[in-house]
This record gives structure tokens, C-alpha cells and sequence, in this order.
């Protein structure tokens, strides 16, 4: 099968990710970019972001169909959700937002959790984190139903140290919030054995819930 006949066909296949080609492909051809998959409402850009595609094939498909940056796939996610679960670069995630600035805003199909929520607990860089918080910064303070801000998910999936402080920067008092289970991140930490920096820097933020 060629790349200039469907990249939807080509990602669903199970295909390399062939990104020199495929950015050949999107130049030559933009209307390869505007294809949907009529089962699942994913567009090429969200099948590249949840493949952490490199930004280069990205910018070539927001380039050739800005608009996709937008839109929602059948479970109601915008491809940057999809980029920060699945390990994207902050370069990714910068142009996504640069296309798109409200999808900031964008939570998963859960209508829960904040992209700042996602990436906490699906390992992404401090990079990654610097340009959420940068774009929204009080995403730091966001809690679900159950009283988590993003800081309880970095605790509890073992966030690297440079993400808990981060985080920590943001919003200090998250440390002191009760969450899914009336537990502290503090507590999540030593359940989850996270790393001892990040088991450190959060006891500092709130030493009393050593005592609870």
C-alpha cells in the first residue's frame, strides 16, 4: 500500500512510522491530512500524536489541515490528549497549542482530568510540564471528583523528581490536599515508593502529613 493513497489506512494497518515519507506525502498531497476515519472520528494528526509521531511530521500535518488540531475524535479527545498520554516531545505540545491555544483547556473524554492531570501520570518529561503550566498555569491547582490535583498523580505513578517540583512551584498547597482515599501525595509517594527526591521535596511542602 502507498502513503499517498490513505494515512489512516496506513496507521491502522500497524505500519511504521515512517515520517520522512509521510511528510513527503501530506506536501504533495495536503488533502491527506483532512481524511477521518469513519469508525473512530481520528484524523491523521491524532493517529501521529498518540504515536509520539516527531514534531517535524506534526507541523506538516497542521500545516496542510490546521483545523484537525480541533477536532475531536469518536470519544471526544483532541489530539493533544493524545499526545501527552503517549509521550509526545514539548515541541509537539508547543504546536498543537500554537494552532490550537484553548486546547489548553482540553480534558479527556472523562470531562475530568486536565491535560496537566494526564501527563502526571503518564510519565511525560518536565519539558512536557513546563509548557502546560506555562500555557495555564492554575491547571496545577485543577482537582477531580475524588480531590486529586495533578501533584497526587505524579506521587502516585513516580514522577520524576523535576516534574514533582514543578508541580510543587505551581501550586505548594496541593501537598496538603486529601485525595482519592483521603490520601495525601505524601502518602501516595511511599505507597507508590517513589523516587526519594520527589518523597523529600513533597514531605517539605507539608511535614504534617507525616502525622496523619
Amino acid at each position: 500500500m502507498s502513503l499517498s493513497a490513505s494515512l489512516i489506512t496506513w496507521f491502522k494497518d500497524g505500519r511504521p512510522l515512517r515520517s520522512a515519507e509521510m511528510i513527503s506525502a501530506v506536501k504533495a498531497t495536503p488533502a491527506l491530512a483532512a481524511e477521518v476515519d469513519q469508525r473512530t472520528g481520528n484524523s491523521p494528526l491524532h493517529y501521529a500524536c498518540c504515536n509520539a509521531a516527531p514534531e517535524p511530521l506534526v507541523q506538516a500535518l497542521l500545516t496542510a489541515n490546521p483545523s484537525a488540531a480541533r477536532a475531536k475524535d469518536g470519544d471526544g479527545n483532541l489530539p493533544i490528549i493524545g499526545a501527552v498520554a503517549n509521550g509526545s516531545s514539548a515541541a509537539v505540545i508547543q504546536a498543537l497549542l500554537a494552532t490550537h491555544p484553548d486546547s489548553i483547556r482540553a480534558r479527556h473524554s472523562n470531562g475530568v482530568h486536565t491535560l496537566l492531570h494526564t501527563a502526571a501520570c503518564n510519565g511525560a518529561s518536565a519539558e512536557v510540564v513546563q509548557v502546560l503550566l506555562a500555557a495555564w498555569p492554575a491547571a496545577a491547582a485543577e482537582r477531580d471528583p475524588d480531590g486529586n490535583a495533578p501533584l497526587h498523580f505524579a506521587a502516585g505513578c513516580g514522577a520524576s523528581p523535576a516534574v514533582v517540583t514543578l508541580l510543587l512551584d505551581a501550586c505548594p498547597e496541593a501537598a496538603g490536599w486529601r485525595g482519592q482515599m483521603q490520601r495525601f501525595p505524601l502518602s501516595l509517594c511511599l505507597l507508590c515508593e517513589a523516587p526519594p527526591a520527589s518523597v523529600a521535596a513533597i514531605r517539605d511542602a507539608y511535614p504534617d502529613a507525616q502525622r496523619t
